[in-house]
Order: structure tokens, then C-alpha cells, then sequence
């Protein structure tokens, strides 16, 4: 991408940010390609920024994994959003094309909310106070997104919650995870669908209960995608993005210590505890819930939790007919349209 103008940004800490750092000389354009790096306590995070930066309207992309990346998405499945707004791709710390080899050992929640904190603050301070910020977590970045709206006065930068199966509370995620691969298996197995493999789903989850170690939340997960191979649902799917600015080696390098290492696997097994459904009172500003109705690693009765416990006065739960766990892959064109209306509805 030799024609992206790149903007480096360094933040050390919040006092620099405001008190030593001259404000980014940004140009706002409908067709927007910047990125611009994001140093926090030894990690160097991506932050792509495209689209309409000239709406003032930007759509911050919370990834799942942890560990995945957020760039993979910028493609098909949210470029009919790049038109109207801006949509920012931030590659979490330890995950996608982060890079920082001093900062692993500490990996912790709440650093991955205080790093959210600093992205939202560089957003606002190159695109200006007035930009309109809306979040929007998928899988894990629902658990993200949903720890940084209940802390603080986090949610007066925010204008709207978007949340995308999200996970936001492991707990339950788990139990309804497993519960309904069994229940979904023993429905298949009777009508003599893919017998053999919803026979083996069955029986690791009739044997192994929820939320007891990382290897069987890990396991069930797995069992959760392949399910949707044998169900009637959209499969759209295109090669991951590696460009200029992605690099495949930080991806297999933040996987692998995420999942293979000691500090990885603290980190995943302090995850597995936590849970904001209680706390999602606390979330005041317009939410949008999007579900695929077939997904299986957090499935939809997760979102009508979700939706009854939310304290925003405008919320809406929509369930994506056609799609698993990734709606913007399955029901791309809905999805698109889905967020557009409530953004449209609530700026």
C-alpha cells in the first residue's frame, strides 16, 4: 500500500498526550487510508483508519481472539460502512500485527481497557473533539467493549454500542455454548445429518462441563465453529489481509504466546471469570445488538440477556437469519444496513 499516507503517532502516557503533543495535522476526506501506531506500556498497536473521516462519524472495530487482529475485516465485510463513516481497525496489544517483545508478562484486562482508553483519545485528537465515536465489539471485543462502557465516565466519549455476539460475559458464554452444540446435535443426529461428526460434538460436550480450564472452554470453542459447517448458513469468505502494514510473523508470533506460553495461558484462563451481564445497568448510551442465529460459541440467548440488562433507554436486538458467528460475513449486506440505521437514528 505504497500510496497510504502513513501518520505515526507515539502516546507514552495521557499527561504527554494532552500536555506535550501538538495536535495531528490530519486532512478529512470521504476516502480516507491513514494509520498510525499506538505505544502503550511496551506495546506498539496499528490503528488503520478508513473511509469518510469527513463525516465525523467513526465506527472503532473491537476484534474477537483474543489475538486475531481487527485489519481482516476491513474488507467486504464492512466496506459498505467505509462510505457513510469511517470505521477504525485497532490490532489489540499481543494480537494481530502488534509488535513489543517487553510487554507480554504483564498482558492483563485492564490494561487492554486502558490501551482502548488512549485509542479513543488519539482518535478524537487528530480527527478532532467533535468527532462522534461509536464502538463496536465482536466476539471478544464485546467483553472489551462492555469493561470500558461500565468504567468510569468512559461512556461520555462514546456515542453508541455496537455489539457483535459478543462475549461479554464468559461465564454464561460457556454454558450456552455447550448447551446448545448437545442440544443442536441430538435435533441432526435424528434427522441423520452429518451423524459421525455431530455424534463426536455430542459426546465431548455431554463429558466436559463449562468453565472449568481453558482447554475445554478452547475445545468446546472449537467444536462451536466446525458446527457451523453443518448448518445451513451463509459461508462468504476471502483471504485474510496481509499488506504493507500487516505482518504475518507479529500474527504468529501474538498467537503463540497467547496460547503456548505460561503468561498466555494466565492471561485466557483470568479471562474465563469474568462477567458484566450484572453490570450492563451501567451502560446508559444507544446500543445495537447484532446476532447470528446460528451461532454457537456465543449464541443468542447471550444477546437476549444482554438486551434485558442493558440500562440504555434506546437498545434493539437484531438476530441475523442466515449467519453464524461472524454476521458481517453471513448477512454482510443486512449487517451493513442494520448499523447504518441506528447510527443514523441516534447522531
Amino acid at each position: 500500500m505504497a500510496s497510504v499516507k502513513k501518520y505515526i503517532f507515539f502516546l507514552i502516557t495521557t499527561a504527554f498526550l494532552f500536555a506535550g503533543c501538538k495536535k495531528a495535522d490530519v486532512q478529512l476526506s470521504a476516502n480516507a487510508d491513514d494509520i498510525f501506531w499506538l505505544s502503550n506500556k511496551g506495546a506498539d498497536m496499528p490503528v488503520w483508519v478508513k473511509g469518510n473521516t469527513a463525516s465525523k462519524v467513526i465506527l472503532l472495530f473491537l476484534h474477537g481472539g483474543p489475538g486475531i487482529g481487527a485489519h481482516r475485516y476491513s474488507g467486504f465485510q464492512t466496506n459498505q460502512l467505509q462510505k457513510p463513516y469511517a470505521v477504525a481497525y485497532w490490532d489489540q496489544r499481543d494480537a494481530g500485527s502488534s509488535a513489543g517483545n517487553n510487554n507480554f508478562g504483564d498482558l492483563s484486562f485492564d490494561l487492554m481497557i486502558e490501551d482502548l482508553e488512549k485509542v479513543i483519545a488519539v482518535l478524537q485528537n487528530r480527527y478532532g473533539n467533535d468527532v462522534e465515536i461509536f464502538l463496536m465489539g465482536h466476539s471478544f471485543g464485546g467483553l472489551l467493549g462492555s469493561g470500558f462502557l461500565i468504567k468510569d465516565n468512559n461512556q461520555k466519549n462514546i456515542k453508541g454500542w455496537i455489539e457483535v455476539d459478543g462475549a461479554h460475559d464468559y461465564p454464561e458464554t460457556n454454558t450456552l455454548s455447550r448447551q446448545k452444540l448437545i442440544d443442536s446435535a441430538v435435533v441432526e443426529i435424528a434427522k441423520g445429518n452429518y451423524v459421525t461428526q455431530w455424534t463426536n460434538i455430542k459426546n465431548y460436550c455431554q463429558g466436559h462441563q463449562p468453565n472449568v480450564s481453558v482447554e475445554v472452554s478452547y475445545k468446546i470453542n472449537v467444536y462451536a465453529h466446525e458446527a457451523e459447517n453443518y448448518v445451513n448458513i451463509n459461508h462468504t469468505t476471502s483471504p485474510v489481509e496481509l499488506d504493507a502494514e500487516s505482518s504475518p510473523t507479529s500474527f504468529g508470533i501474538n498467537l503463540y504466546h497467547l496460547y503456548y506460553t505460561a503468561a498466555g495461558k494466565r492471561f485466557l484462563q483470568s479471562l474465563e471469570g469474568v462477567s458484566f451481564t450484572n453490570q450492563l445497568y451501567k451502560i446508559k448510551i444507544p446500543s445495537l445488538l447484532i446476532w447470528g442465529q446460528y451461532d454457537f460459541n456465543v449464541p443468542f440467548q447471550s444477546g437476549i440477556n444482554a438486551l434485558n440488562n442493558l440500562g440504555s433507554g434506546y437498545k434493539h436486538l437484531f438476530i441475523m437469519p442466515h449467519s453464524g458467528h461472524t454476521p458481517m460475513n453471513g448477512d454482510t449486506d443486512l449487517f451493513a444496513q442494520t448499523v447504518i440505521d441506528f447510527v443514523e437514528a441516534v447522531r
